[in-house]
């Protein structure tokens, strides 16, 4: 439905009983008034019958903002997680922070025994291997069988 259409069922299913019954629903009114102003006209209003206008944004849907966040070319570009380590394979996801595609995404790991000394090292490659900004890849394979496996640094190329 086209928001102008809305608008309007919104103002004359408002309005028509404040005609009907103007002391009635008007005394009830929570709303905030606006001044007449021709610059900052909300979209969702009322108008009474004595020319006063209601503000009536909060039962109007509005899209939700968008977040952005800042650009970073270092690690912190590429942000791990889901994580798993099942004593054979290790799997995750990885999301581009960074504002530039990024290919060749190449998970270093390191596995540890029962005292927490290092076995064995290596690297997972994402898939897809390209990576738009804000997208995220899936990495995982088959390790060493440790106690314990962890991530120690993504590497990428831009492309």
């Amino acid at each position: 439905m086209p928001k102008t259409f809305s608008s309007l069922i919104v103002y004359f299913s408002l309005l028509l009983p404040t005609i009907l019954f103007p002391g009635s629903v008007l005394a009830d009114v929570k709303s905030p008034m606006l001044p007449n102003s021709e610059i900052d006209t909300p979209v969702c209003y009322m108008e009474t019958v004595d020319g006063r206008i209601l503000d009536l944004g909060y039962l109007c849907p509005s899209p939700p903002e968008e977040v952005t966040s800042p650009c970073n070319s270092d690690a912190a570009g590429m942000a791990i997680s889901n994580v798993k380590y099942d004593g054979n394979s290790l799997t995750g996801q990885v999301t581009n922070r960074t504002c530039k595609m990024v290919k060749l995404v190449k998970i270093n790991y390191e596995v540890l025994d029962g005292q927490g000394n290092p076995i064995d090292n290596g690297f997972i490659y994402t898939q897809p291997s390209e990576v738009s900004p804000g997208k995220t890849a899936s990495f995982g394979g088959i390790v060493v069988p440790g106690a314990e496996v962890n991530v120690t640094y993504v590497e990428w190329s831009e492309g």
